[in-house]
């Protein structure tokens, strides 16, 4: 046996109490481990806490891990994903049996065409162009009336009335001397004699037509041996006489009116129609009505004037439809029904194939060509068909809207909210969305702005939703700021931040606009920015938010879209009113600042300047120090042409010594060199004028002191660290969105020159 286990039993036996005190104490410290281990280990509570728990990093938001550590990019530590619940801020979860009971229906948003019927209602009218009034052109009584009632039927040339007057037989006199005058002389007569004779006798005619007497009646006078003291009033066109002004006998004086007569070849349709039912209504546009005392019978005209005022009370705007009327069957005082049949593009034109090509008079639509020219009423150029909001077919689906049923739509004021159906989620879940909405048509409405084709929309059941949200204290219809708090100025997550300034620039342009044409390219690139931000690093909390109150954001342009051209203070006012909204809940300054001059030579350099800086970044970025050395060579030359002596001096320099070098820390810090002059000179001359140009930062670079370089794309490839740390940094900052950044589909809403 061992001699020490010998010596160890010898204790035992010998020094027991001693034994036990030892024994006692480590017996009870592992049973205590022993028993306590089992229950800590299979807790299930805890189990799940720590399975279900994300973990991501305070520098690198897009790492998502399931147990803590350290991050993969930058080997910082990681901290607890914080998250406010599931869904957003408008989002509303029910069982599949609530939804049953509360009897939810959805229906999808589909891209149509908008087709209306307009059925309204009026009544035939005189065409007050076709009216003629009947004055006295000399003072005198009524000695005949050959028209003595209204009503009558006459034709051009019919005698009207006859009217007694001193001062005709004046006139006629002389006609009749001159005549003879010039009738009796003889070939002896000098030419002075035989001009001054033939000026009185044109002189005398002129007289009798100012008289509004026509050529025969002047030649019938001339060959007349005495003068008469009566003259005969004619008709000056074909029609019926409307109105009488005088009876037999009546004295009048010189302007007094005589007769109206109205020609019926052409009438009005006068129809009224409701506020709702203007936007489907155009110029020139078809209109199909029937009569009442002529039943089965069809008629058309084409609409020649909208009233731009409407009736305070009835809420009512008159339509004026000019009609031809060749059977004279219609007759003035005649009540009939029209209906419009619109067929509207997402742009808001009217389709109309029958005028494709053609052109119209912009004051007689009834007027239609094939080609230009002249209107044969009014002399008027003719404008293409175009011009006046028709377009012959729908080309392609997109130019469609987007319509949605109009019992899905909860309205308050100028608000529109529908609740849409998440799909990604397992249980019914749905989320409020404020939309903007454009005209309705019977049942639907369309959508300008907030909704896609094919999603879900609740068209049964939405306000009970909206209900809930309203309980559980969450933004809904009647307050869409509920349980909202504003967050402090300039507290904005930097990958947010730093993308945010390009909308302020495009909102600042649109404060100082002064035509509709820069105003509208001003509205646009706010949308651009807005759909242009980058949404991957968001974290949760931010993402919601970010998507509440873009949404609104883009909502308040379309708004402001529609003022333009009319009013251009208007549209600035809602867009910065939506725009400081946001801000306030994002935590993003709202502040602008008057847009700066930029030189468009200086402007060209620079963007040619960054196309030959970036093989550089991504040269480094690849660990290739090679690359980046013949990248920078071709970045010294480039630069060189930069219109700033001392600006392109160093940069060319650190291109030059950068291309000498092989030590690829070395080039780093060069291009680091590099890097901060850019920015500077974008910042100073060429913000939104170098193509697409983000400032990504990075806090590792220079032993934590922070490095910056320029990227195309708002993504992470570091240029400092390579592939150690490929994907460390943010985007801090977006110099330029470039000429045609990422742009969502926004409905009802276009680039075009708001000043045509």
């Amino acid at each position: 046996m061992n001699t020490k286990l010998k010596k160890a039993l010898k204790t035992i036996i010998h020094q027991p109490r001693r034994f036990l005190t030892i024994l006692l104490p480590l017996t009870l410290f592992v049973a205590g481990w022993w028993f306590g281990l089992p229950a800590k280990t299979s807790s299930p509570e805890i189990s799940s806490e720590a399975g279900d728990e994300i973990w991501t990093c305070s520098m690198h938001p897009q790492v998502r891990q399931p147990n803590p550590g350290l991050c993969p990019i930058c080997e910082m530590d990681l901290i607890p994903l914080q998250d406010s619940g599931e869904g957003g801020i408008r989002e509303v979860s029910i069982s599949s049996e609530a939804a049953a009971l509360l009897d939810l229906k959805v229906s999808p948003v589909v891209r149509s065409a908008a087709i209306a019927e307009i059925s309204l209602f009026g009544k035939i009218a005189y065409d007050e162009r076709s009216i003629s009034t009947i004055t006295s052109r000399i003072g005198g009584r009524i000695d005949r009336l050959f028209v003595d009632f209204t009503g009558a039927l006459v034709r051009k040339e019919d005698h009207l009335a006859e009217l007694y007057s001193p001062e005709i037989y004046v006139a006629q006199k002389e006609v009749i001397e001159a005549t003879k005058a010039i009738a009796s002389q003889s070939a002896s007569t000098s030419d002075p004699v035989r001009q001054t004779r033939l000026r009185l006798l044109n002189a005398a005619r002129e007289k009798l037509r100012l008289l509004e007497l026509s050529e025969d009646q002047i030649n019938e006078i001339a060959s007349q041996k005495n003068p008469r003291d009566r003259i005969t009033i004619r008709s000056p066109q074909d029609g019926i006489v409307v109105g009488k002004s005088v009876d037999l006998g009546s004295y009048v004086k010189t302007g007094d009116p005589l007769f109206k007569v109205a020609d019926l070849s052409s009438v009005w349709l006068i129809l009224e129609a409701y506020e709702s039912d203007l936007p489907w209504l155009r110029y020139a546009q078809d209109v199909a009505f029937s009569i009442e005392a002529l039943p089965g019978e069809e008629f058309h005209g084409r609409i020649s004037f909208i009233d731009p005022d409407i009736n305070p009370v009835t809420r009512i705007a008159k339509i004026r439809v000019n009609v031809k009327n060749p059977g004279l069957k219609l007759k003035p005082g005649m009540f009939a029904r029209a209906q419009v049949r619109s067929r509207m593009t997402n742009g808001g034109k009217v389709v109309d194939p029958t005028l494709e090509g053609k052109w119209l008079s912009p004051m007689h639509p009834e007027i239609v060509k094939d080609g230009p020219g002249k209107c044969d009423i009014c002399g008027m150029a003719l404008v293409p068909a175009a011009e006046l909001g028709f377009v012959p077919s729908i080309g392609q689906s997109e130019d469609s809207p987007l319509l949605v049923p109009a019992s899905a739509v909860l309205q308050t004021g100028e608000r529109a909210v529908v609740y849409v159906r998440v799909p990604e989620k397992s249980d019914p879940s749905f989320e409020g969305r404020e939309i903007v909405l454009g005209a309705k048509i019977g049942k639907q409405f369309i959508v300008e702005n907030g909704l896609s084709e094919g999603e879900l929309v609740v068209s049964q059941g939405a306000f009970k939703l909206d209900s809930e949200l309203q309980i559980k204290a969450k933004p809904s219809m009647m307050n869409p700021n509920a349980g909202l708090v504003e967050a402090p100025a300039n507290s904005a997550p930097d990958d947010l931040a730093g993308q945010w300034a390009p909308v302020l620039r495009s909102l600042a342009r649109l404060q100082v606009a002064h035509d509709s044409d820069s105003a509208g390219k001003a509205i646009q690139g706010m949308l651009r920015a807005i759909n242009a931000v980058d949404q991957s690093t968001f974290q949760p909390d931010t993402l919601k938010l970010w998507n509440e109150f873009s949404n609104r954001l883009t909502n308040g342009l379309t708004v402001a879209n529609r003022q333009l051209p009319q009013s251009i203070h208007e549209a600035a006012r809602i867009a910065t009113r939506s725009t400081e909204e946001a801000g306030r809940y994002l935590g993003l300054s709202s502040q602008t600042e008057a847009p700066a001059k930029i030189d468009p030579v200086l402007a060209k350099a620079l963007e040619e300047a960054i196309k030959v800086y970036l093989p550089i970044s991504k040269a480094l970025a690849d660990d290739e120090p090679e690359k980046a050395r013949s990248a920078a060579g071709e970045f010294a030359d480039t630069s060189s042409k930069i219109p700033l002596s001392e600006d392109a001096k160093f940069l060319q320099q650190n291109a030059v010594e950068l291309a000498k070098i092989s030590e690829v820390e070395k080039q780093r810090e060069l291009f680091q060199n590099i890097s901060n002059r850019l920015i500077s000179l974008i910042r100073s001359h060429g913000l939104d004028q170098v193509g697409s140009a983000y400032v990504v930062h990075c806090p590792m670079v220079a032993d934590g002191k922070g490095g910056d370089w320029i990227s195309d794309v708002p993504s992470v490839l570091n240029p400092y660290f390579g592939d150690a740390m490929l994907n460390c940094g943010s985007v801090t900052a977006t110099l330029s969105l470039g000429a045609k950044p990422p742009m969502k589909k926004m409905e009802g809403l276009k680039e075009h020159n708001h000043g045509k």
